[in-house]
């Protein structure tokens, strides 16, 4: 085995080898799982059982995105200042069972908005602002932060491999109402296992030294980041909104279907993610990063040609190389750019994943009932390229330029 094999196979091996990494992997498998069961059918849902328009179905992740912004910011700080994750991936995972078993009794249009509403706090960044802290306090681990990032990351895709296609069936055979049942029980599990498996005494000891050497308030360059993910998202927002639409309603495709692509995707993330982490780890964060930009802008011109299903599934290939980047080398850019607040780094960009929702149902929701379904996906490509703009000329500091 090379040098450079050896070294891309022992960061995934730390992973798994390393209790702490390995209860992260599991964690975000589970929610993966539950996320992708329900995710992709949520605007398919809403136009079926709760007669929403298209504008009304896509609109619906709005109210996700402003509990995004609005709580996650905050919190994040805290538990910077705190320098412990726990308290608040515990209660995020309790929040997220509390306001989606309920969805699978409405037939109210505003009790599913304001369901999604307080759905909108979750454990996803609290997840990744502590491996951060795992990767810091295990020195061991910190030239191979790319390809450990990658493979946690790829525990999410692995679990919406299987969560799309279990949807599907379960539409299927038990319709929608069985569907966000089982996602808030799957919900509940991960409670439950990091209840079990993430011991306080593992936890990175921080919080001595937190309170005295966090900024306060929000550095510049965040704001900077999170504008500029906000139009890489509304790209990826739009594509999970509107893809199973164009898939229905245009190709005239089953449920099933969307599951299948959705899937495609997911299966090759598996390939993808740990090794765009590590790619990333060798020729640089930003400069891999950009690259997946360039693609994603690549993607949605291609996807707006009124492609048949077959070419779409070659792009749902595509499109995993393009997540490997904006997902996954992205986050670990962000974090990059601020390494005394690590938490507020991280949600920062998740945020920009969530609110970026409001930005495509908007631009998407005004435009699908004038153009066809498939022209919409225009739009998107611009809002990539401004988001690659935005990021190859920002000026990028090092750890050391903050400390």
């Amino acid at each position: 085995m090379s040098k450079t094999e050896n070294s891309f196979v022992s960061g995934i091996k730390i992973v798994f080898t390393d209790r702490d990494f390995r209860t992260i992997f599991i964690s975000l498998f589970i929610i993966g799982l539950s996320v992708g069961g329900f995710m992709p059918y949520l605007t398919v849902w809403a136009t079926n059982t709760l007669h929403a328009t298209s504008f009304q179905a896509g609109f619906l992740f709005v109210p996700m995105s402003i509990i995004g912004l609005v709580i996650s910011f905050y919190l994040a700080s805290l538990s910077d200042k705190w320098g412990k994750r726990r308290p608040f991936i515990i209660w995020a995972l309790l929040i997220g069972t509390i306001s989606r078993m309920p969805l699978a009794f409405t037939h109210s249009y505003t009790i599913a908005f304001v369901l999604l509403a307080i759905g909108g706090f979750n454990a996803f960044s609290f997840f990744f602002a502590l491996l951060n802290d795992f990767i810091v306090k295990k020195q061991e681990s910190k030239s191979q932060a790319g390809t450990i990032t990658g493979t946690v990351r790829m525990a999410f895709s692995q679990g919406y491999i299987f969560g799309p296609m279990l949807g599907a069936l379960i539409i299927d055979h038990g319709g929608y109402t069985l569907l966000f049942l089982l996602s808030g029980l799957l919900s509940l599990a991960t409670l439950g296992w990091v209840l079990f498996a993430l011991k306080e005494d593992s936890m990175p000891q921080t919080s001595v030294h937190g309170c005295s050497k966090a900024p306060a308030g929000i550095p510049s360059v965040l704001i900077a980041v999170f504008v500029a993910a906000l139009f890489i998202f509304a790209g990826d927002s739009g594509r999970s909104m509107y893809l199973p639409l164009y898939i229905t309603d245009t190709l005239k495709q089953s449920v099933s279907i969307v599951g299948i692509l959705f899937t495609v995707t997911s299966v090759f993330e598996l390939v993808f993610m740990p090794l765009g982490g590590y790619f990333s780890d060798k020729i640089g964060v930003k400069r891999f990063f950009i690259i997946g930009i360039a693609c994603q802008v690549l993607y949605f011109i291609l996807t707006s040609l009124h492609l048949p299903l077959s070419g779409l599934i070659v792009l749902q290939v595509f499109y995993a190389f393009i997540l490997s980047a904006t997902m996954g080398v992205g986050m670990v850019y962000a974090q990059s750019l601020s390494p005394r607040q690590i938490g507020l780094a991280t949600t920062a960009y998740m945020t920009a994943i969530q609110t970026s929702a409001v930005v495509s149902s908007l631009a998407m929701g005004s435009l699908v009932s004038v153009i066809p379904l498939p022209s919409t996906f225009y739009i998107l490509a611009v809002f990539s390229v401004i988001s690659g703009v935005m990021f190859l000329f920002m000026k990028q500091k090092s750890a050391e330029e903050m400390s």
